[in-house]
């Protein structure tokens, strides 16, 4: 459901929907609210009855009390269902209590005709529960059309039977005639908006459900997609992954490497396209898409013979054409096609995202499994550099590569420019013959293989096992602004300090994203792991860092699961870890949630 729909729906007089399914929810939806719709009904109903009642006793006293008495009753009546309404589990039929109620009312009215002379208010009143009657909210326009129209020419019909003035008559009808058109203009109005309010409801409910399926994708993508080398097969996949946020019907797709200016498709399923036989991707089509680096969106149609053999297009389906690029080269298209409504602006973000995190992925997977870290003491901070080292050569990588990559003593020059209090630098030194010991931060793919194992192994023996997803706040931004080493220096000084609080004979330490990273931690249950996750969220909360672009902070965001009954294998439980990270993060990030 789209905004398109709304837009159609404005153009439209139609009161009802052309789609039958939202005409389903939308009645299903006036059901549910037919009790909060029924008491103002009611509520409105009685009001007008004590009025009426009233204007009786003013006019006639106790004269002819008949009409009096029978809008008591119409009240007492209205007061009734009113509570039955409010108070009980069941609506019991309110439309016909409702229709009922109101038709009595203008009985009451029509007999004051009979029985007494007829006054102008008798119209007035009319018209007013020919208004009402009009507007109800859960009994259909066209029902409460009838009923008015009806109870109007009785009306007349008891003007003429008493003798009225032939002068009256036709005025009255007339005016009756526009309270009945009128009542249901404002009944055909009020049920537009309703319908409108219901539409743009129901587009928010599905833009933000979509939202969040595409969060939840971008999430799957990387345990889904994480070790595959073959484009080809990477570009098949990500049908699959498009389906819960885009609706489509139809799909083709190809891989761009050793084709030429007219590529044909890998792979096609649908009859939209199947039945196609033009070329799928012209030339202008795939410059657009290596120009605008955006998905684009069209409308298909084709020439028939009409009518006296004239020509005209016919409406076949909405498509849309999702580069997939790595870094500036176009390697692939994935086109979409639908035939119910036009694509959106939220399928062309969400596919285009899709893709590229996919490829970063993709990238991510082709190089070298693991970054080595130098460990030198129980703080988060790396150790500064001897004076007599040559630093003529140095470089540190960034941090955001999984090629292998070494912190040592020579990466820093001044002791200003370190991540170490100066009292810590002197201990450093005090402390130079102490041994040196080596951290090993595995890539994701490896530290999934060896956790797949101490998964199975926990779930024969019956053993707790609990991972952490844990994610450093801000680092892009910090390497953006202050440059790749000194991110580099605050994930390396938060990643040593992990390291000092772990087992290391059974726990696994491994990357987990370009910020973050992941810890396997066999034989902890999930409150020990949570209490854990805690424990470091708070240090790195409170650590400062001094670097040659000042003092610099982070957070942490802790996504906590472990094994249960339930779990079902490894990747489901990393799974829930990588929603609990999500929730941490849209919870406004330096927390820690867990996922059971």
């Amino acid at each position: 459901m789209s905004q398109d729909l709304i837009n159609r729906y404005k153009k439209s007089y139609r009161l009802e929907f052309q789609n039958a399914e939202t005409e389903g929810n939308y009645r299903d939806m006036q059901e549910q609210q037919g009790r909060s719709s029924s008491v103002f009904a009611f509520a409105a109903l009685f009001v007008l009855s004590l009025a009426f009642a009233y204007l009786e006793y003013r006019a006639f006293g106790h004269d002819v009390a008949v009409p009096m008495y029978g809008y008591f009753l119409c009240a007492t009546l209205a007061l009734a269902n009113l509570l039955i309404s409010r108070f009980s589990p069941e609506l019991h039929r309110h439309n016909l209590r409702l229709i009922g109620n109101g038709v009595l009312t203008t009985l009451i009215v029509i007999s004051a005709v009979f029985l007494q002379k007829y006054s102008a208010y008798h119209a007035l009143e009319f018209v007013l529960l020919t208004i009402w009657l009009g507007s109800l909210k859960s009994v259909r326009l066209i029902v409460t059309f009838g009923i008015n129209a009806v109870l109007a020419i009785i009306f007349v019909l008891a003007m003429y039977i008493t003798e009225v003035s032939a002068f009256w008559i036709p005025l009255v009808a007339v005016l009756l005639g526009v309270a009945v058109c009128l009542g249901a203009y404002i009944g055909y109005l009020t049920e537009r908006v309703r319908r409108l309010l219901f539409l743009e409801t129901e587009i928010n409910k599905s833009m933000t459900n979509r939202q969040e399926l595409w969060a939840f994708t971008l999430i799957d993508l990387d345990m889904a997609l994480s070790g595959i080398l073959d484009f080809k097969e990477l570009i098949a996949l990500l049908k699959k992954h498009l389906e819960p946020v885009i609706s489509f019907d139809s799909y083709i797709l190809t891989s761009l490497e050793g084709q030429g200016p007219k590529p044909v498709a890998d792979k096609v399923e649908g009859e939209l396209f199947e039945n196609d036989d033009k070329t799928y991707w012209s030339e202008d089509l795939l410059g657009k898409l290596t120009q605008t680096r955006q998905a684009t969106v069209s409308s298909e149609h084709e020439t028939v013979k009409g009518f006296l053999g004239m020509e005209k297009q016919r409406f076949i389906s909405y498509r849309l054409d999702v580069p997939v690029f790595n870094d500036s080269k176009l390697l692939g298209v994935i086109s979409l096609r639908r035939d119910s409504e036009p694509f959106d602006d939220l399928d062309m973000i969400a596919s285009v995202s899709i893709a590229a995190q996919a490829m970063l992925i993709f990238r991510r997977s082709t190089r070298s499994s693991a970054v080595v870290l130098e460990q030198a003491v129980p703080e988060p901070v790396i150790r500064p550099k001897p004076q007599t080292e040559d630093t003529t050569n140095t470089s540190v990588p960034s941090y955001s590569e999984s090629k292998d990559m070494e912190v040592t003593d020579h990466s820093f020059v001044e002791s200003d420019q370190t991540l170490v209090p100066q009292e810590v630098v002197e201990k450093f030194k005090q402390e130079e013959a102490s041994a040196k010991k080596t951290i090993t931060l595995m890539s994701r793919e490896n530290a999934d293989k060896i956790a797949v194992d101490r998964y199975r192994t926990a779930a024969v023996e019956g053993e707790p096992l609990s991972v952490l997803i844990i994610e450093v706040d801000g680092l892009s931004k910090l390497r953006e602004k202050d440059g790749d080493q000194v991110a580099y220096k605050v994930f390396a000084a938060i990643v040593k300090y992990i390291f000092t609080r772990v087992d290391k004979n059974k726990d696994i330490l491994g990357r987990y994203g370009q910020n973050g990273l992941s810890v396997l931690m066999p034989g902890v249950d999930m409150n020990a792991a949570e209490k854990f996750a805690e424990m470091i969220r708070q240090f790195v909360d409170g650590a400062r860092y001094k670097t040659a672009y000042g003092e610099k902070s982070a957070t942490l965001s802790i996504g906590v699961a472990a094994i249960t009954d339930d779990t079902g294998d490894y990747a489901s439980m990393i799974k829930r870890a990588d929603m609990a990270l999500f929730v941490a993060k849209k919870n406004g990030r330096n927390c820690v949630k867990v996922r059971l």
